[in-house]
C-alpha cells in the first residue's frame, strides 16, 4: 500500500440485455455504495466517461447487471476484506442525467442496489412456517419461489418455535415481522433483531450480538503518521487518522419518556384465559441484563425531589396494550411438559425491552466521521474511536464520553477514479448507547416558587 485510502479495481463489467459486456475499467470516474443496519439491502451508484457511447449502443435501458470487484491493497484478500459482486451481480435499475465533460465525452449515472431487492419487488409470502424465526428468515431468503439469494448469511440464533400465517406479504416485510418476533438464543433472550445487507453478504443479528464483537479497526483523531526516517507517511498509520468528524446530539428526555426507553408498562389481556396482567420495565434495573459498548447507562439514577422518582419510575408514562390468547412462553419446554408446542406472541419478554434498545440506539451518542477507505469494514463492525478532549477542566487527553467503543450504523463508500490518485474515502455514521463512567446520581435542589395564582376571565 502506497498511501491510506488506495484501492484497486479488480473488476467491473456492465452486461447488458443483449448479452453484451462492457469493460468500464477505464473510463469509471467514481463508485459510490451504501450500507446500513436499517437497510435490507445495498445502494449505489456508478459515473463513467462514455467515450464510445455505450448508453445508445448496448443500450443502456435501466436492466443491466454489474459486475464488481473491488479490494484495499493486501497480501492475503478474503471475502471478508473486499468487495465482490462478480459471483452475484447487482441490478441497474435507474439512469441518471448524463452529464457533459466536453463536446464528445458524456458522463451517465447509473444507480444499482442488490438482486434481492428486485426478487422482493416482484413476489409475495403466503403461506404457514412453522419453526424458530431465524430459520424461517433463512428460508424465506433462499426460496427460490421469493429471494433466492446465495448470497452469505450470518444468523444470530434465536429461540423459541413460532407459527406464522404470512398473508400475502413482501418477503422483506415477511423478515421484518419475524425481527420483531424474536429473542436470542445467545444474549440472554434479547429482542432487538436487525435484518440488513452489507458488502460482506446478509445478516439477521440483534444489537446485543453486534455489540458483543471486538473492534474490528480503531481510529484516533490524530495519529503519527511518518515513518521512522520522518520523510514520509506511513499508510498503514494514516488508516487509522480520523479526517473529520461530527458530532450530533439527539438526546431529547421528553421524546424518551414519552416512547418507552426509560420505563414502560404493559397490560396484557389473556382472551382465553380472562385474565388481564401488567408487566412493567425498568431499562436501569434491566440495564446489565442486555449487551452494551461500555458499562454505564446514558441516563442518571437521581431522584426528583418533589417526586421521590426516577426518570425509570415513570412506568406510566407509555403504555402498551395487547391482547393473547395463551401459549407457551419462550421458557417453556413443549416436549416433556406435552402442551401445544407453539409460543405466543411473547409481548412481555419482546415489546418493552425492544422499544427502549431501539429508541436508545436513535437517542445514542452519535458521530459522522470520515476516514481512510478499508474494504473489509462494513455497518455492524464495532470500531474504537479515540477523541480529543476540548476541556481545560481536566487533564485526561482522551475525552472520556465521546471516546470508545461504537457500532456503525451506515456507511457510504466513495470510490473516487478521476483524482490524481484514485481513493477510497468513508463516511461513516458510528453510535455509542453507554458510557465508560457513571453519571452523577444525586438528586438536583431546586425550589419552586411563585403565588400559584390563577386568573379567571
Amino acid at each position: 500500500m502506497q498511501y491510506a485510502g488506495e484501492y484497486n479495481i479488480l473488476e467491473c463489467k456492465l452486461v447488458t440485455t443483449s448479452g453484451v459486456e462492457f469493460d468500464l475499467f477505464n473510463i469509471v470516474s467514481d463508485i459510490v455504495i451504501f450500507e446500513s443496519i436499517h437497510d435490507h439491502s445495498i445502494t449505489g451508484n456508478i459515473a463513467f466517461k462514455d467515450t464510445t457511447n455505450i448508453t445508445k449502443v448496448g443500450p443502456i435501458i435501466g436492466e443491466e447487471k454489474l459486475k464488481l470487484k473491488i479490494a484495499t491493497p493486501q497480501e492475503k484478500p478474503t471475502d471478508e476484506t473486499i468487495i465482490n459482486y462478480t459471483k452475484n451481480p447487482l441490478n441497474i435499475y435507474k439512469i441518471a442525467t448524463e452529464e457533459r465533460v466536453n463536446e464528445k465525452v458524456l458522463m451517465p449515472r447509473l444507480f444499482f442496489t442488490s438482486q434481492e431487492v428486485y426478487h422482493n419487488a416482484t413476489t409475495r409470502v403466503s403461506r404457514s412456517y412453522s419453526d424458530t424465526c431465524s430459520n424461517i428468515v433463512s428460508k424465506i431468503l433462499r426460496d427460490e419461489q421469493y429471494l433466492r439469494s446465495k448470497k452469505k448469511l450470518t444468523v444470530e440464533e434465536t429461540i423459541g418455535l413460532k407459527r406464522f400465517v404470512i398473508p400475502n406479504m413482501k418477503p422483506f416485510k415477511a423478515i421484518e415481522m419475524m425481527c420483531k418476533q424474536s429473542n436470542s438464543k445467545n444474549y440472554k433472550s434479547s429482542p432487538t433483531y436487525f435484518f440488513y445487507e452489507t458488502t460482506k453478504g446478509f445478516h439477521f443479528r440483534s444489537i446485543d450480538g453486534l455489540c458483543s464483537e471486538d473492534a474490528a479497526f480503531a481510529y484516533q483523531e490524530t495519529v503519527p503518521d511518518r515513518l521512522p526516517d520522518g520523510t514520509s507517511k506511513d499508510p498503514i498509520a494514516s488508516m487509522q487518522n480520523i479526517e473529520s468528524y461530527q458530532i450530533l446530539s439527539p438526546r431529547d428526555t421528553i421524546k424518551n419518556t414519552a416512547s418507552g426507553a426509560f420505563c414502560s408498562e404493559l397490560v396484557r389481556h389473556d382472551l382465553f384465559n380472562k385474565v388481564v396482567t401488567t408487566t412493567n420495565y425498568d431499562y436501569n434495573a434491566q440495564f446489565n441484563n442486555d449487551t452494551h459498548l461500555d458499562k454505564f447507562p446514558m441516563a442518571s439514577a437521581s431522584t426528583d425531589k418533589y417526586t421521590n422518582k426516577t426518570l425509570f419510575n415513570h412506568y406510566t408514562a407509555k403504555r402498551f396494550v395487547t391482547t393473547t390468547s395463551s401459549g407457551l412462553s419462550h421458557e417453556d419446554d413443549a416436549v416433556t411438559s406435552g402442551n401445544y408446542p407453539y409460543q405466543d406472541d411473547n409481548a412481555p419478554f419482546i415489546l418493552q425491552r425492544r422499544a427502549s434498545r431501539m429508541r436508545f440506539l436513535e437517542d445514542a451518542i452519535t458521530l459522522n466521521i470520515t476516514v481512510p477507505g478499508n474494504t473489509s469494514i462494513q455497518a455492524g463492525d464495532v470500531v474504537e474511536i479515540d477523541i480529543e478532549r476540548n476541556s481545560t477542566l481536566t487533564e485526561k487527553e482522551r475525552d472520556k464520553i465521546y471516546s470508545g467503543k461504537y457500532l456503525i450504523t451506515a456507511i457510504r463508500h466513495n470510490f473516487n477514479q478521476s483524482a490524481d490518485e484514485p481513493r477510497h474515502v468513508i463516511n461513516m455514521t458510528v453510535v455509542r448507547d453507554s458510557v465508560g463512567e457513571s453519571y452523577y446520581n444525586s438528586s438536583i435542589d431546586y425550589e419552586n416558587k411563585g403565588t400559584s395564582e390563577t386568573i379567571v376571565l
